[in-house]
């Protein structure tokens, strides 16, 4: 007991608040509480987890300015810079999750759409500190799973429900097309089969002079293909993040 008093606790030392407000999104108290939840976070996984919100955007896109604040500004924490910060601009109303470090492992494609999928509608309905609240809570658990051996990478369904899904979206269609089609065969009684196409022409009602085969010409159109920010990319320092993002 006495050497406990003694020895001093180490605990991760980060170099900016959890929270910067710049948008003016929260009040005091929901500062200070907020604050206080991802400081608990940060410290118990040893790992950065932080919001940034600003009136203007200070960069190019919502992307380059979270990447920037993250890189530039001393966000991470150890040696390779742990960590995950959310970045909201009022003025253009558009969101960045952006990942460096282990949280490209933590918080992979499938976290962090799982991530966005929860928040959007909150930033939609201007429901700020609940978005900072909820991707709080929902890094915790990203980060409790990813503890435990088991990065988030859940399927929506799983593949057994997919191929009885398929299958029943298969077979059903044919046995009621099999069915009804027989049905209407069955009251075909004056029908022939009639194998030659050549039996339904009027005799004389075509005639073909000339045939010939021309080439005219040929048109290639090619299309950019869209970017996906939700994968690993390089900032403009030179290092590797993860992310994504959207407008509301």
């Amino acid at each position: 007991m006495c050497l406990n008093c003694v020895l001093p606790c180490f605990g991760a030392e980060f170099e900016n608040p959890p929270v910067v407000d710049k948008a003016g999104y929260l009040t005091e108290s929901q500062l200070e509480e907020l604050s206080e939840k991802l400081e608990d976070i940060r410290q118990t996984y040893n790992f950065e987890v932080a919001v940034v919100t600003e009136r203007e955007m200070s960069g190019f896109d919502a992307m380059s300015t979270a990447e920037d604040i993250y890189d530039y500004q001393g966000y991470g924490v150890g040696e390779n810079d742990d960590g995950i910060l959310l970045y909201i601009c009022s003025e253009t109303r558009e969101y960045y999750i952006t990942t460096h470090g282990d949280g490209q492992r933590v918080f992979n494609q499938r976290g962090i759409e799982y991530l966005k999928k929860n928040i959007q509608e909150e930033l939609e309905n201007n429901h700020y500190y609940l978005v900072m609240d909820v991707f709080a809570d929902l890094s915790n658990e990203l980060l409790e799973m990813a503890e435990k051996g088991e990065p988030y990478h859940k399927k929506q369904i799983s593949t057994t429900y997919f191929l009885v899904v398929l299958g029943c979206a298969l077979l059903i269609p044919l046995i009621v097309a099999a069915v009804m089609t027989n049905r209407k065969l069955a009251k075909m009684k004056t029908a022939v089969r009639n194998d030659y196409a050549v039996n339904y022409m009027k005799a004389g009602s075509r005639q073909l002079d000339v045939s010939r085969d021309i080439f005219l010409y040929s048109n290639i159109v090619k299309t950019e293909k869209p970017k996906n920010n939700a994968g690993s990319h390089t900032s403009s320092s030179g290092r590797t993040h993860g992310g994504g993002g959207g407008s509301f």
